[in-house]
């Protein structure tokens, strides 16, 4: 098959400082528990390719230069697309899948360096097995070895399967679900259309009427109390229908961000009072203020007056601690 060549650019960057960023080290296994409390075990090269690829662990790296993060995720992208795809050489996956997490950071790093990550993002299938065995086979970067040069002529894109990463990822007391604050802005253009006979004062229809310059528009808008009982959302129209755009927040903002899906708080079950009355008969006393305890009662009790009392239920947060 025809080939192509793939040229690319020549970033500093230190493969150390890449698996720093990520929490790998030298000398332990690796899993790593992100900001959201979610821990991933597996395969030590996949995840250190699903930590690598993320936003939220990379963003930190190179602060200075945003362009190494860009490029970290988008070969440790690639790489998933070429060890977990089904065109991939079942025995490279498997050499791969038990790679040492540094070693992949360094694999991410030399593809960096030496590799144009859109052209590598083109190697097909019938290319796919020349970089695959490179990486695992050959000493990298090396004068003797360099990374191949292919691609395949036309482009046939590589299948990607949709659980292909051998990671777990479990979070605190097994939870479904976790929390992660989203920054939204949701906009949708609406109009009504409608007819509707409109009052209009006998002194001013000529005005309407006759002014080329005074639209029935500008009457509606100045008397918008007319038909604000139309303009409800259930009766509106609109053709392009809700725009939503969203952002990832900092993973700090989880108590800050208003919970989404979660069931509503049930409301707070009624508290039951005694309340105590005074007077000289039972009308008398209800039509006075109440007292909250019997010796509050007691000692507004005076000649011929009786204490009369009651039980209540008031909303919970109808009530007020003293103080």
């Amino acid at each position: 098959m025809p080939v192509a060549t793939i040229t690319g650019p020549r970033l500093d960057i230190d493969p150390a400082q890449i698996a720093a960023a990520i929490g790998i080290t030298a000398d332990t296994g690796y899993q790593f528990t992100d900001a959201y409390g979610v821990t991933y075990t597996g395969a030590p090269a996949h995840l250190a390719l699903s930590a690598l690829a993320r936003r939220d662990l990379t963003g930190g790296i190179y602060p200075d230069q945003p362009a190494v993060a860009v490029g970290i995720r988008a070969t440790a992208a690639t790489l998933i697309d070429w060890f977990t795809s089904p065109h991939a050489d079942p025995q490279h996956a498997a050499e791969f899948a038990a790679l040492p997490a540094m070693r992949v950071c360094e694999l991410v790093v030399y593809l960096c360096l030496h590799g144009d990550a859109d052209a590598l993002r083109k190697v097909g299938p019938e290319s796919l097995r020349y970089y695959t065995d490179h990486l695992l086979h050959d000493p990298v970067p090396s004068a003797e070895h360099p990374i191949p040069r292919l691609a395949d002529q036309p482009y046939r894109s590589l299948a990607r399967p949709a659980d292909r990463l051998q990671v777990t990822a479990t979070a605190r007391d097994g939870a479904d679900d976790v929390a992660v604050p989203m920054e939204i802005r949701a906009s949708e253009s609406i109009y009504w259309q409608f007819t509707a006979a409109v009052p209009v004062g006998v002194d001013e229809l000529n005005e309407l009427l006759m002014d080329p310059d005074y639209f029935p528009g500008h009457y509606l808008a100045d008397r918008r109390e007319l038909i604000d009982d139309r303009l409800t959302y259930a009766s509106s129209q609109t053709e392009h229908g809700l725009d939503v755009t969203g952002r990832l927040a900092h993973p700090h903002d989880i108590a800050l961000a208003e919970p989404l899906g979660a069931d509503p708080q049930p409301a707070a079950a009624p508290i039951e009072v005694e309340l105590f009355f005074v007077g000289t008969n039972r009308d008398i006393a209800l039509s006075l203020p109440p007292f909250g305890t019997r010796s509050q009662a007691q000692s507004y009790v005076g000649d011929g007056d009786l204490i009369f009392t009651t039980r209540t239920k008031v909303p919970a947060d109808a009530v007020q601690p003293l103080t």
